[in-house]
């Protein structure tokens, strides 16, 4: 037999072999993404903005007075790191970066803009109507901080310039001082009982707790579209609202609180601030919709607005108690249901009982999300009271635990399975739970935030392969009303978590607060091989999925 006959045999006579045996011992297939699909990295202005000297920074927000408050320092509410000694991204930082992202594979550069950046100051002398004119445009133009929008271009188109398409958040929880004053807020607050209702002297700048808000924000993303829209076709109005809400307004020591500005417990703030939120998301997405006209991207849509939306995988802490599952599932409607269910159903439960009431469904309100932003990164167990804590928000019958012993928090309980650095419980199977709950709003979904907290690297490799394989698996239902067009990792380098500061670190790359010269983490190169590859190759598949 010539020997290439030999060889051919040989070779069907492994493959025949290999055929017999058990399918545990045959290598796993790769998983394979749909073409088209968004790979990216995510962060914020506040978080990645400052750093590298004072010219970098943005004192113009609630944030920045938030965090360096000695009351707030003192009572252990903030950590007293300082966001000037960020990751230096609004000087020449943000142009290592863009090339590091589009170095991973990345097609897609999710950023902040600020809005206290923007216009530093007050935008209340422009006309209120509910229409933005063209000289009123014109107008805003006037107050905007020329020298802030160049640089934002600049940014945009260096992301650009690499082929990546940028994706830009208006509000990513910050508000400039001039409409959120959080100290006075906080103050204002502060003595009352948390089923109290709103004082009727509230500051004049009460942030989310005022319609102003919702009215000023109407012309910032009008001004937006019309200043970017030649250059940006992806858009989210807000980032995470839920969390705004009860990080701002929900804070019960001891229990859960992430001491958000203004750090209050109030049940009927967390309420108001909800309607003023789902207000503004409606105003603008009028507004990008109508002044964002250009095909940036060349793909026959000028616009896309969508909610990004944070979705926690809820469990009962005992699956046996009656209480505690009952109250599972209204910790979800509460948490991960009441603003989508607003933004694209038309539904706002103002008074968050889980039922539609007179005056709850609004059309207006409706069909204000083109695609839905998921944020996913651990789970939440429920303990059900039996009995709900407020009159305002009636689902409210339990306690929720999100967050375990860590750094900043050394007399927590102890994390009960596998936490990250930021105590927060790894729950993988979870994530593909809440994509199938997103995929009910019949929406495109793009997970516009995944990654954890792990300055060491050694759960993050795990954490994204079997991550990536739940979008996977939901991408590959192919669904039609809900398909899965992206992933965005959060994040690219290390930054200033909010009340964390710089404890937890998300990022693929370390970075040097002096020099700012950025480090790969290994998990970088991981990436990198998935997202060139548009697939989670075998190997990988085979060690941590399997």
């Amino acid at each position: 037999m010539p020997a290439r006959r030999l060889a051919l045999s040989a070779t069907l006579a492994i493959v025949a072999a290999a055929s017999l045996l058990p399918a545990a011992a045959q290598a796993a297939p790769a998983e394979k993404f749909p073409k088209g699909f968004m790979w990216g990295v995510a962060g914020s202005g506040f978080q990645t903005e400052m750093g590298g000297g004072a010219q970098n920074s943005d004192q113009g927000s609630d944030w920045w007075a938030w965090v360096r408050d000695q009351k707030n320092i003192s009572s252990g509410h903030v950590s007293g790191d300082l966001p000037e000694n960020g990751p230096g991204g609004w000087g020449t930082a943000f142009d290592q970066d863009i090339k590091l992202a589009r170095g991973l594979g990345m097609n897609t550069w999710r950023m902040g803009v600020e809005w206290s950046r923007i216009f530093p100051t007050s935008t209340a002398a422009v006309a209120n109507g509910k229409t933005i004119t063209a000289a009123d445009l014109q107008a805003l133009d006037a107050l905007a901080d020329q020298d802030a929008v160049a640089r934002y271009r600049k940014i945009i188109t260096s992301a650009r310039a690499t082929g990546m398409k940028p994706f830009v958040t208006l509000s990513h929880f910050t508000l400039p001082l001039w409409i959120h004053d959080p100290i006075a807020v906080r103050d204002s607050l502060d003595g009352r009982g948390a089923d109290d209702p709103l004082p009727a002297d509230l500051p004049a700048r009460a942030g989310w707790l005022t319609d102003t808000t919702a009215t000023e924000f109407r012309k910032y993303a009008a001004y937006m579209g019309w200043k970017f829209g030649d250059l940006v076709d992806w858009w989210a109005p807000l980032n995470e609202p839920m969390v705004v809400a009860v990080g701002g307004y929900v804070n019960v020591p001891g229990a859960y609180a992430s001491w958000f500005p203004p750090g209050a417990n109030s049940y009927a703030a967390a309420r108001k601030a909800i309607e003023t939120m789902v207000a503004a998301n409606a105003a603008a997405y009028d507004e990008l919709r109508a002044n964002d006209r250009t095909d940036a991207d060349r793909d026959r849509r000028a616009t896309r607005v969508g909610l990004v939306h944070n979705m926690i995988h809820f469990v009962p802490s005992d699956p046996k108690k009656p209480a505690d599952v009952k109250s599972t599932r209204n910790a979800e409607q509460i948490f991960n249901r009441t603003f989508p269910n607003a933004v694209i159903n038309g539904f706002l439960d103002r008074n968050v009982n889980g039922k539609v009431e007179a005056g709850e469904k609004d059309p207006s309100m409706a069909g204000k999300a083109d695609f839905l932003g998921v944020n996913y990164y651990f789970r939440g167990r429920i303990t059900g009271l039996g009995t709900s804590l407020s009159t305002n928000i009636g689902l409210l019958d339990f306690l929720p635990s999100v967050t375990y012993r860590w750094a900043l928090n050394p007399n927590g309980p102890p994390c009960p399975t596998t936490c990250s650095d930021f105590g927060n419980e790894i729950d993988i199977a979870g994530f593909g739970s809440v994509l199938r709950q997103a995929a009910t709003y019949k929406r495109p979904l793009l997970v516009t935030e995944n990654g954890i907290a792990d300055a060491s690297d050694s759960k993050r490799p795990k954490f994204l392969v079997q991550s990536l394989h739940q979008v996977y698996r939901q991408a590959a239902r192919r669904s039609k009303s809900a398909p899965v067009i992206g992933w965005l990792h959060w994040s690219l380098t290390d930054n200033f978590e909010w009340s964390a500061g710089y404890t937890p670190r998300f990022g693929l790359y370390s970075y040097d607060p002096k020099s700012l010269e950025r480090t790969a983490r290994p998990s970088a190169d991981l990436v990198r091989r998935i997202v060139t590859g548009n697939r989670i190759p075998g190997p990988l598949v085979e060690r941590w999925v399997r």
